[in-house]
């Protein structure tokens, strides 16, 4: 005998209309809205062998087991939503694991490479609560607060 699996979304999807009933007029539904129009890729990932290895490469000090890697060619530049983007990358690619946690998000780090500086970035990020920005070295910055270490 088949079991079928019961579909719960559309039933909540239509719960959530009904909830809301008196005030549709105000407000816009998506059932199961379609994240991104493309495959969601990673640019570039660098995972370590070893666990503990230390990187003396100027860009991969601050590696950890993970390191995801955001480039921009010359003519694009750093915005906001490619920060929240990525932010967004890593947070899928944690997650999309066997096991809970089997990759801690404290095992991640973030580096976006570019050739401009990414000024109104860093200037929203300095604006937010708990995120400072340490110049490193020449081009190197480290946007810490969060919940991954992130680098530009």
């Amino acid at each position: 005998m088949k079991t079928e699996i019961l579909q719960w979304h559309p039933a909540f999807y239509a719960a959530a209309q009904i909830e809301f009933g008196d005030e549709l007029d105000k407000l816009h539904f998506e059932n199961e809205h379609q994240l991104s129009k493309k495959p969601l890729l990673i640019d570039t990932l660098i995972i370590k062998i070893r666990r503990g290895n230390k990187i003396h490469k100027n860009i991969g000090k601050i590696f950890r087991e993970h390191n995801i890697i955001e480039y921009k060619s010359p003519e694009d530049y750093l915005s906001i939503n490619d920060y929240y983007k990525v932010l967004g990358y890593a947070c899928f690619y944690q997650a999309d694991t066997e096991k809970v946690c089997q990759i801690l998000p404290e095992e991640i780090t973030i580096t976006f490479v570019c050739t401009h500086f990414p000024q109104k970035l860093i200037n929203y990020l300095s604006g937010q609560n708990g995120f400072f920005i340490d110049h490193a070295e020449s081009g190197i910055y480290y946007i810490n607060g969060g919940i991954f270490l992130f680098r530009s």
